[in-house]
């Protein structure tokens, strides 16, 4: 990906605008909603929990990334909206990529330019793709210099489980938070000592292979694992013969040592490395560009490193936690064309040391009530070195101190409030915050959960907004942070004993100084002064965004061994000029249909995705004017099959793109065929 494209697919922003106190009037009105909508479940009659063979409803799931201190807490026992998809399902479809498993969940867009290996972006409740963060085994991987992460790079082999938490997660985690989180937690290695070896090979000359052990006691434990998937792929232009191959490896060590029984240890390495081709805009003058044959490549790599000791006091009364990650980033592109070969290199690196003590209390009055207080502080290191540009470094420097608290109240009410102030030595200091309560009501035939968030979130400009030149793209050192805020409230709704599962989220969410990709028109001095004809820089847009939207799910038990599950979005997200954000679906949704033999031998499972239409940005030629489009809507099914023929030993297959569909997630990039 080059050019005006590349420069789209970091920074797509559009704004529309409010006055600041009609602002604060919807944040005191929708903090009353939350209120007196809890207030009202919390009078009405119920037991705390409804029991599922004999088991607590939902106990099993437990969800890592909505407390400050990364503990388990019930899926049951909080108030965010949370999307969980765990190993199992990742192994059942036969997913190699976890962007795959998040395409159309709840309130999330998934796109991807062109081949396997092509940039892959997730946006969450219509926010921009570097509002996500994106966490590994607690070590945060967006890169410093664009504030995102490339979904590509994410293999599913070796994952536990995938959270996606929605709304503004500032007061946790700070900036790219601003939309929402995606958690991923990899195989803990404890248990039996395990070996895991897959491999497998289809259509676009595909190789896919990976290898595990794992296994440990209460003393130590840990994992190693290795994935390697490689593809001569497809073309990605419209027209011409050229196929673009993509190449992704993936090697990881976590482990841990108990060192006392109160006192333990956590490591973990993980090192991803990609290559792969891509092609170049153009096409007749008078058309809007679109792909076309070209050798240019492309290669990425990125380290992410973690260590935690946890010291436990009073029997878990106090615990305190080190925290030291550190993350690296290169990417490199080669451009060929008649007038040269192009090199371009970005590197950016993070340091995090944080400290975290953790208070536990219960209390017998109430019911029996346990209160949960956590304290953070944290210092961030960024650095970003364009090695092309005359490696000139720059640094940022961030401190962060937060705090949190939790409560569970007579097993029925769940709360959570967090604050969070980050100084900055390249900013305005920022203060955000987030709140959030469930009401658990009722139990086995039927039973209601009201629950409900809010919050305010903050991006920083990227490093590469600021400080980044490339021979189109021209950075603004003068950008100020965007900053939103949202709400959202909801119920679920269990019918007999969970078979049954509905759930309704209403969500709305501002967001102000949205960063925008401004495109210079042809000859602009500005775009001279780099050597360029045609040229884009950012700016920060006047006025308010606004994103709003219901997300529905449901699932249900329709028989012995088989479940049915969808899951269905609705968005509107306009910008200040009143136009829809670009590459996000009014409609968008799945349904996934999922059968086990009586002795677990047997497994199917088939999916159904649908994208509505939607707006995104191409360029006419001769002199890449932008020109707004709307993209075609599509539906994408998947089957895949297994069958264990000996214990552990299985056969599996799969077909992806079952229909055929042809279809674009970005303009001019053409997707996989059957």
């Amino acid at each position: 990906m080059s050019g005006f494209t590349q420069a789209l697919g970091i920074m797509d922003g559009q704004a529309s605008g409010c006055a600041a106190g009609w602002r604060w009037r919807r944040r005191w009105r929708a903090l009353g909603a939350l209120a007196f909508g809890l207030g009202v479940a919390l009078a009405g009659p119920g037991v705390a929990r409804a029991q599922v063979g004999g088991a607590t409803e939902l106990e099993d799931i437990v969800i890592e990334g909505v407390s400050l201190e990364s503990a388990p807490v019930a899926e049951a026992r909080q108030g965010s909206a949370v999307s969980v998809v765990t190993g199992e399902t990742l192994a059942r479809r036969q997913l190699r990529n976890a962007a795959d498993a998040l395409r159309a969940l709840p309130g999330v867009s998934v796109n991807r330019s062109g081949a396997f290996g092509g940039l892959t972006q997730v946006r969450i409740r219509g926010a921009e793709a570097n509002h996500t963060l994106v966490l590994i085994d607690g070590v945060e991987a967006n890169a410093t210099f664009d504030g995102e992460f490339d979904f590509s790079d994410l293999s599913a082999a070796n994952i536990e489980r995938i959270e996606v938490i929605r709304g503004p997660q500032s007061g946790l985690y700070g900036s790219n938070a601003l939309g929402g989180v995606v958690n991923i937690i990899t195989r803990r290695g404890r248990g039996p000592l395990t070996a895991r070896v897959r491999a497998e090979g289809g259509s676009f000359e595909t190789g896919d292979a990976s290898a595990s052990l794992s296994g440990g006691s209460e003393r130590l434990w840990g994992t190693i694992a290795y994935h390697r998937r490689k593809a001569n792929g497809f073309n990605i232009a419209p027209q011409g013969p050229e196929e673009d191959a993509s190449e992704l490896s993936t090697f990881s060590v976590k482990g841990g040592v108990a060192v006392f029984d109160n006192f333990t240890v956590d490591l973990m390495l993980r090192r991803v490395a990609k290559t792969g081709d891509r092609d170049t805009e153009g096409g007749p003058a008078g058309t809007l560009a679109v792909q076309v044959d070209n050798p240019s490549h492309f290669a990425s790599e990125q380290m992410l490193a973690g260590g935690e000791a946890t010291w436990r006091m009073f029997d878990g009364v106090l615990v305190h936690r080190f925290r030291a990650n550190t993350q690296e980033t290169r990417r490199d592109d080669t451009s060929i064309s008649p007038f040269g070969t192009f090199f371009s290199r970005n590197l950016g690196e993070a340091r995090k040391l944080a400290y975290l003590a953790t208070l536990n209390l219960k209390t017998e009055a109430l019911g029996g009530s346990s209160h949960v207080l956590t304290g953070l502080v944290e210092r961030e290191d960024q650095g970003f070195t364009p090695v092309t540009q005359g490696n000139a470094e720059h640094e940022r420097l961030q401190i962060g101190y937060a705090l949190q608290y939790r409560a569970a109240l007579m097993e029925r009410l769940f709360l959570s409030a967090a604050v969070r102030r980050d100084d900055n030595d390249s900013f305005a200091d920022f203060t955000t915050w987030r709140v959030s309560g469930a009401v658990r009501l009722g139990g086995g035939m039927l039973a209601l959960r009201p629950h409900a968030s809010a919050g305010t979130g903050v991006k920083f400009p990227t490093m590469f907004e600021q400080f980044g030149v490339t021979a189109q793209f021209i950075p603004n050192p003068d950008l100020l942070p965007e900053e939103s805020f949202g709400w959202d409230a909801g119920a679920e709704l269990r019918i007999l004993d969970g078979r049954l599962v509905l759930d309704a989220t209403w969500f709305e969410a501002d967001l102000e100084n949205e960063i925008r990709t401004l495109f210079l028109p042809f000859g602009d001095p500005r775009c001279l002064a780099i050597g360029a004809f045609f040229c884009s820089t950012v700016e920060n847009v006047a006025g308010e965004s606004r994103r709003r939207g219901l997300e529905l799910t449901a699932r249900i038990a329709v028989a012995a061994g088989v479940t049915l599950s969808g899951a269905y979005t609705r968005l509107d997200a306009t910008g200040a000029d009143g136009l829809a954000e670009i590459r996000r679906p009014r409609d968008s949704g799945r349904i996934d249909i999922a059968w086990q033999s009586e002795d677990g031998r047997g497994k199917l499972d088939l999916s159904a995705i649908y994208n509505g239409q939607r707006p995104d940005i191409a360029f006419r030629l001769p002199f890449f004017t932008a020109e707004r489009v709307v993209l075609d809507d599509y539906w994408l099914l998947a089957a895949s099959g297994s069958w264990e023929v000996k214990p552990g030993v299985a056969l599996f297959g799969r077909i992806e793109n079952l229909l055929d569909s042809d279809y674009q997630e970005v303009y001019g990039f053409e997707t996989a065929p059957r």
